[in-house]
C-alpha cells in the first residue's frame, strides 16, 4: 500500500511538472535550465520507484562501499534519501541556485556510498550530468557540449560490449525474438535470424560515432529516439513489463537527446575545451575501455543489456527461508534456489552491481544471515558457461 502510494504521488508530481513547465528554449542558459529540470524530474521519478533500493529496511543485503558504513545506522538511510527527494522537488520549481545543486550532489554521493546496489547506470549518469551543471553554472554552453560527449560515450560502449555471442543468444534471441515477437527456436534457426541481432551494437556505435561527425545531429537524435522508443516497446508495460526502472531512464534519455540537440551547437577552440575538460574524457572515454580488462566498473561503462557477466545462485536447504521478496523460486540440482537478480527486481525495482567484488560481499552476508550450513552460493559465467561456489 505504502508503495503504491508514494509511486502514484510521484507520477503525479511528474504530470504537474511536465503541464508547468516553461518548455521554450531561446538560449544556451534556457536550454541547460530545461535539461536540468527534465534530468532531477526523472530522477525523483525513479528514486520513488525503486525506493526499496534507498532505504536499509529490506531483505536484499546492504553493503556499503567502506566497511566502516555498516555502522550507520538504517534510519540514516531514510533520511538521506527523504532529504534528497525534497532538494530534488525544489531544484524541479525553484529558481536556478548552484549551491542547492552542490548540497544534492553531495547528499546522493554520500547516500550511494552506503550501499553499493545505488550504483545504478541510471544514477551514474545523473550524478555525472548534475556535477557539470555545478562546475558549469555560469557556462550553459559547455554543459551542453559536455552533455552530448557523455551521449556519445554511453552510445559507443554500449554497442561494443553488445558484440558478444551472449547478447545474441539471451537478449536478442531468447528476449526479443521469442519472448516479444513469439518466434520459436525453430523459425529463429531456419531463417538463420541469431546474427541479424549484431545490427543492434552495430547502429549504437555508428550513431555514437555519427553524433561526433554528423554536422546534423539533430537528426541522428531521432534515429537513437527511435532506439529507445524501441527499448520501451519491448520492456515496458505493453510488451513484456519487465525492469521496470528503465522505462524511466528511457524516457528521461528521449528528453534529453531532444533538448540537447534542440538546436545546433559548435565546440569553439576544440582543443583548449579538451584540455579544460579533460577529467570529463577520461572518466567517459579512457575509463570505459579499462570495464573490458575488469578494470573498471561496467555499469560506469555502459554495459548494459549486453548478455554478459554473471549470475548468482542462492540454494537454501530449508523452505522457512524464502521469502515473498525473493521473486520466483528456481530449482536447482534439486535445491529450492533464488537468483539473485530476480530477487533484486522483485523487492528493489533494481538490477544487482554486476561486480565480483560486490557479489563476494553479499555471499558472505547471507552466509552470515542463514548460517553456512544452510546456503550454497553459486556463481554462473554464461560466457564460458563456468559454475563456481563461493
Amino acid at each position: 500500500m505504502f508503495s503504491f502510494l508514494i509511486q502514484s504521488h510521484s507520477i503525479l508530481i511528474f504530470l504537474i511538472v511536465m503541464k508547468n513547465t516553461n518548455w521554450k528554449i531561446e538560449s544556451a542558459g534556457q536550454q541547460a535550465n530545461v535539461l536540468m529540470r527534465i534530468i532531477a524530474l526523472f530522477w525523483f521519478v525513479t528514486k520513488v520507484w525503486s525506493y526499496k533500493a534507498w532505504i536499509a529496511d529490506r531483505f536484499y543485503p546492504v553493503i556499503p562501499a567502506f566497511d566502516f558504513f555498516k555502522y550507520i545506522p538504517s534510519y540514516f538511510h531514510t533520511l538521506l534519501f527523504v532529504i534528497s527527494l525534497l532538494l530534488l522537488l525544489i531544484i524541479l520549481f525553484a529558481k536556478k541556485n548552484r549551491g542547492l545543486l552542490i548540497s544534492f550532489f553531495v547528499i546522493e554521493l554520500f547516500s550511494c556510498m552506503l550501499d553499493t546496489v545505488r550504483w545504478q547506470p541510471w544514477e551514474y549518469m545523473y550524478l555525472s550530468v548534475f556535477l557539470v551543471f555545478i562546475i558549469n553554472f555560469h557556462r550553459p554552453k559547455n554543459t551542453i557540449v559536455l552533455m552530448h560527449l557523455l551521449l556519445v560515450s554511453m552510445y559507443f560502449f554500449s554497442g561494443l560490449h553488445k558484440l558478444n555471442r551472449g547478447f545474441l543468444s539471451s537478449v536478442w534471441m531468447n528476449t526479443i525474438l521469442e519472448d516479444f515477437i513469439g518466434f520459436s527456436r525453430e523459425t529463429v534457426l531456419k531463417y538463420k535470424l541469431f546474427f541479424v541481432g549484431l545490427v543492434i551494437p552495430f547502429c549504437e556505435i555508428l550513431l555514437g560515432g555519427l553524433l561526433i561527425f554528423s554536422k546534423n545531429k539533430k537528426r541522428v537524435s531521432y534515429f537513437l529516439i527511435l532506439i529507445h522508443l524501441s527499448i520501451l516497446m519491448i520492456l515496458g508495460p505493453f510488451g513484456l513489463g519487465y525492469n521496470s526502472i528503465v522505462w524511466f531512464w528511457n524516457l528521461a534519455i528521449i528528453f534529453i537527446l531532444l533538448i540537447t540537440y534542440h538546436k545546433p551547437f559548435e565546440i569553439n577552440n576544440i582543443k583548449p575545451f579538451l584540455f579544460n575538460h579533460f577529467y570529463w574524457l577520461i572518466l567517459w572515454f579512457l575509463m570505459p575501455v579499462l570495464s573490458f580488462f575488469g578494470r573498471w566498473y561496467q555499469y560506469f561503462s555502459f554495459n548494459l543489456y549486453s548478455g554478459k557477466g554473471k549470475q548468482m545462485y542462492i540454494c537454501v536447504s530449508s523452505k522457512e527461508k524464502m521469502q515473498p521478496q525473493f521473486g520466483n523460486i528456481i530449482n536447482y540440482n534439486g535445491s529450492q534456489s533464488i537468483n539473485l537478480q530476480n530477487w533484486a527486481m522483485k523487492e528493489m525495482k533494481s538490477m544487482p552491481i554486476p561486480e565480483m567484488e560486490i557479489y563476494l560481499k553479499i555471499s558472505d552476508e547471507i552466509k552470515k544471515r542463514y548460517g553456512k550450513n544452510n546456503v550454497k552460493i553459486i556463481m554462473y559465467d554464461s560466457e564460458n558457461q563456468k559454475i563456481i561456489e563461493l
